[in-house]
């Protein structure tokens, strides 16, 4: 059976171990950085090279993806690929707090300051890593992220909605109302406040221009009600992120004639 980019790199990095920087070499080096698009299979092969390697040395693991990121950090000028190898370790990290719930707090804190990382290659690794994490037991980990929302940080919502707008974790009704009911909260935030022109705002607004329909498809009914709700606020910001919403070809593939009659009232 021919093996996936996937199953491929993980074979790859079964031969490295974790001295003499010999899997950061391999990871730089089919990073596909300098570039548009980032070696995202990579990445997630790392994560699952990390869970083989966890359960024989969980300290060595944990620190070196702690390693990784405290090594490229936010605040320095990254030049090439180096931004990919902290990249690999959040989304590793999140593996790590979907596999042994004793670290799952641990992650989650860390995840959060992560989130208000200046690149945003590093705020999509929180992303998937929140997903990782949601992945085995998502109702009691969206509601301790739900405690994220009272957070006055953009970047931090940004990274709560994003994270919970993953299509497979609509699946389930009661994880698609929790998500509704974030992007309620920080929505109503953004109604209450003028718009403004800071960068990480924009990142914010950015986000939910398609976060939100990403939760309707999971609870349609409140999720078309809601976005119908939003219709009559006279907020710039607002309005921007219903239109861009509605536009979107999963809203439409759930119910077309719904997103026609919304579309006439904008």
């Amino acid at each position: 059976m021919k093996l996936s980019k996937r199953e491929r790199h993980l074979v790859d990095l079964r031969k490295y171990t974790f001295v003499n920087n010999e899997i950061e070499s391999y990871l730089l080096e089919y990073s596909n950085l300098p570039g548009k698009r980032g070696n995202i299979e990579l990445a997630f092969s790392f994560a699952d090279y990390v869970e083989e390697k966890y359960s024989k040395d969980k300290g060595q693991v944990f620190t070196y993806c702690l390693t990784l990121i405290s090594e490229n950090p936010h605040d320095t000028q990254v030049i090439g690929n180096e931004e990919f190898l902290p990249f690999c370790a959040i989304i590793a990290l999140g593996r790590i707090g979907k596999i042994d719930a004793t670290k799952e707090d641990e992650v989650i804190e860390f995840l959060k300051v992560s989130a208000k990382d200046g690149r945003w290659r590093i705020r999509e690794a929180v992303a998937m890593a929140i997903q990782e994490l949601m992945d085995v037991h998502p109702k009691a980990t969206i509601e301790k992220l739900h405690a994220w929302v009272n957070e006055d940080t953009y970047l931090v919502h940004r990274a709560l909605v994003a994270g919970v707008a993953e299509p497979r974790l609509m699946n389930n009704r009661d994880i698609a109302r929790v998500s509704l009911e974030i992007h309620k909260i920080i929505l109503g935030k953004i109604a209450r406040e003028p718009a403004i022109r800071d960068k990480d705002y924009k990142v914010l607004v950015k986000g939910l221009c398609y976060t939100l329909s990403v939760i309707i498809t999971g609870i349609e009914d409140e999720g078309f009600a809601y976005l119908e709700a939003l219709i009559t606020t006279e907020h710039p910001i607002i309005k921007k992120i219903v239109r861009e919403n509605k536009k979107k070809n999963r809203l439409k593939r759930l119910n077309e004639d719904k997103v026609v009659e919304l579309l006439h009232k904008l």
